[in-house]
């Protein structure tokens, strides 16, 4: 019986040894609001190169301190812009103002003759003067401002009146850019894209609101009835298609923004850029967001090690490039409640389409007093950093 005993032992370790340490597991299943590729591009690498060289750290975070999600992008304007040309300069461009201490700035575009301050007129709808000081190019360059040679900007002073305002030059030819920014106005536009990064081929909510600082819910709803605008899509190359604006039942304008397949190789952020108008008073804002092609993408598995607290990602990989992993790992404490303890990024350089992974190094961070297993990797992402490319991106990824 001793024998047999013995026996049964050895074959047991070696039935053990035969169990791979820590075995891999499936992600969480992608959940609204993560961004996975379904299918992969192999994109061209840009002319810049590219750093080659591996690198992996983590560092220590305080669990007391909660992390903030990361919101919609959204922005507030109180301005407009428009292109003019030399006859309508020469005639006189209205200028619907809302508020006092206005400021018009106007800047030659390619070609065209420079305006200096005096040579331009801003008059109100009794025909009075209505400029209370101008600087020119060299002056605003000097205070730090990036303007076209040529430009001059114009203020209305703290006692103007609201209302329409005339732009005039008989001295223009060619193009110029007409600015104007009241920082006074109650009158502002709010525009907000559903989402900060999407993929090629994706799309994206786009909704912009004029709103009335003060105003009763009767007035606003006046100023929306009359509410229109339109909007472009613009990739960071220039390229630009118009997008359809639609007024909704709550007074905003919204649209369905779909990304080209074929979003190009520039690197840099898209916009979206609206322009809008309601009862005479323009208002254009713009939104920023990044659109990646997907070059790689989690496989779908990761492997843990609860002890050392090492995430291995496998990679599947469609182009050359340097890709990047990271994530935010959450640790147990004595009540129970999962809090943030680390972040870890982990980049490599993959020299084309096969597989690969990518090892997040927890383990560089020690764990707070009080925590540990079981464990949660949050706010898990890909990034593709030759391409400056946000690929995949997942709020809860994986238990352990």
């Amino acid at each position: 019986m001793k024998i047999h005993t013995t026996l049964l032992a050895a074959a047991l370790l070696t039935a053990l040894a035969t169990v791979p340490a820590h075995a891999a597991q499936p992600l969480r299943a992608a959940a609204a609001g993560d961004q996975v590729p379904t299918t992969l591009v192999a994109a061209p690498l840009p002319a810049d190169d590219s750093e080659h060289a591996p690198l992996a750290f983590a560092w220590a975070l305080d669990p007391a301190q909660p992390l903030q999600a990361p919101g919609p992008y959204a922005s507030i304007s109180r301005s407009y812009w428009q292109q003019v040309d030399a006859a309508e300069l020469q005639r006189g461009l209205d200028l619907p103002l809302t508020a006092p201490d206005a400021v018009i700035q106007v800047s030659p575009g390619a070609g065209a003759r420079a305006l200096p301050a005096d040579a331009l007129q801003v008059r109100d709808a009794a025909g009075r003067a209505g400029v209370a000081r101008s600087v020119d190019a060299r002056q605003l360059q000097a205070a730090g401002m990036a303007v076209n040679d040529g430009s001059s900007m114009l203020r209305t002073g703290a006692t103007s009146a609201v209302g329409a305002y005339r732009l005039q030059s008989a001295q223009a030819q060619g193009r110029y850019v007409v600015q104007v920014l009241e920082p006074n106005s109650p009158v502002r536009l709010e525009v907000q894209s559903s989402q900060a990064q999407v993929l090629a081929g994706g799309s994206v909510q786009l909704q912009a609101r004029l709103l009335e600082d003060g105003a009763g819910t009767a007035k606003l709803g006046a100023r929306r009835g009359s509410l229109g605008g339109e909007a472009l899509l613009v990739a960071p190359d220039g390229r630009s298609w118009p997008q359809r604006l639609l007024r909704t039942t709550d007074g905003s304008l919204r649209a369905q923004v779909r990304i080209p397949a074929e979003a190009g190789n520039a690197q840099g952020l898209w916009e979206l850029q609206v322009f809008a108008q309601a009862d005479g008073v323009l208002r254009d804002g713009k939104v920023a967001f990044a659109v990646a092609r997907p070059t790689a993408r989690f496989i779908g598995q990761a492997t843990p090690d609860a002890a050392s607290r090492q995430v291995s990602l496998p990679l599947q990989v469609a182009a050359a490039g340097r890709y990047e992993a990271r994530g935010t790992l959450y640790a147990t404490g004595v009540d129970g409640q999962l809090k943030p303890v680390a972040q870890a990024h982990a980049a490599a350089w993959f020299e084309g389409a096969g597989r690969g992974a990518l090892v997040l190094p927890f383990d560089q961070a020690p764990l707070p007093s009080g925590f540990g297993a079981p464990y949660e990797l949050r706010d898990l992402q890909l990034q593709d950093q030759s391409r400056m490319a946000p690929i995949e991106s997942r709020a809860l990824a994986l238990r352990f």
